[in-house]
């Protein structure tokens, strides 16, 4: 078998067992191949390996890499969670081994105190660790940012795919990131986001994240999944203190303070 049909197995088991991941984990583990696990799915629609071409195709000509869990490039530490079947990657897919890495998140309408909290601790750790943050508005991105303009490197771990525009007016941020950094997505190139597709994005922030900061949360924020998933992978969690502790809009931070998170005052307590 050539490597691009060994490829297009990979891909069409991600659409297969799209949301199922455990489970195609488990059944490669037991089987040891791709073409054994799809043989025991049953794979009997054309249209899948025809939808596996195209990806393949279009991410050749787009310059996005395809990583499998067979890959020497793959993330050790997704192994740590429930692993992506593969990647999609654009950048400078390195990093993603990197030994110092800060993952930074926060609210989406973050105030105006927290995104300058946000972009002092970005940049102050650009030169010592790749950033990584989910890409979203607000927070995130803020972070991306931030240590791009500082010269450091991002990943960005997006809940669509590569290459659509989401946050929508977000494509150049993309590109720039690529440029500076990495682009990752377990989603094939272009996918609209849907609402899970970013809970189920926060395992791999983590995983990717020696270290995480938390810069805004409240009591329903997204970001408390990140945290969970952190704490299962054995990472340290950072709070940055609330600016009003009798505000909802930090009430996440102050349960993760109450709960016995680090708190971190300044960039070095990292």
């Amino acid at each position: 078998m050539d490597c691009t049909e060994q490829m297009i197995q990979w891909i069409e088991c991600s659409l297969i067992f799209d949301g199922r991941e455990a489970e195609f984990a488990r059944l490669l583990e037991k089987l040891g191949s791709v073409d054994e696990v799809l043989a025991a799915a049953g794979r009997t629609e054309k249209a899948i390996n025809v939808c596996a071409q195209r990806i393949l195709s279009s991410c050749g000509d787009d310059g996005i890499q395809i990583i499998t869990q067979a890959d020497a490039g793959f993330p050790r530490s997704f192994f740590e969670t429930i692993p992506p079947v593969l990647i999609y990657a654009k950048g400078d897919t390195k990093i993603l081994s990197s030994t110092h890495s800060v993952g930074i998140i926060g609210a989406r309408r973050a105030s105006r105190y927290s995104l300058g909290i946000c972009e002092r601790f970005a940049s102050a750790l650009a030169d010592k660790a790749v950033v990584v943050s989910g890409f979203a508005a607000g927070t995130d991105q803020c972070a991306h940012k931030a240590c791009i303009d500082a010269h450091g490197k991002t990943i960005a771990v997006l809940g669509c795919g590569i290459g659509h525009d989401y946050p929508s007016g977000s494509l150049e941020l993309q590109r720039e990131i690529a440029a500076h950094g990495l682009v990752i997505s377990e989603f094939a190139p272009k996918t609209k986001p849907v609402p899970e597709n970013f809970t189920r994005r926060n395992r791999l922030i983590s995983a990717l994240s020696q270290k995480l900061l938390v810069i805004e949360a409240s009591d329903t924020s997204g970001c408390l999944n990140t945290v969970n998933h952190a704490l299962q992978q054995g990472r340290e969690v950072y709070v940055i203190p609330p600016n009003d502790i009798c505000s909802r809009r930090y009430a996440g931070q102050c349960s993760l303070i109450r709960d016995g998170a680090n708190i971190a005052f300044q960039p070095c307590d990292l």
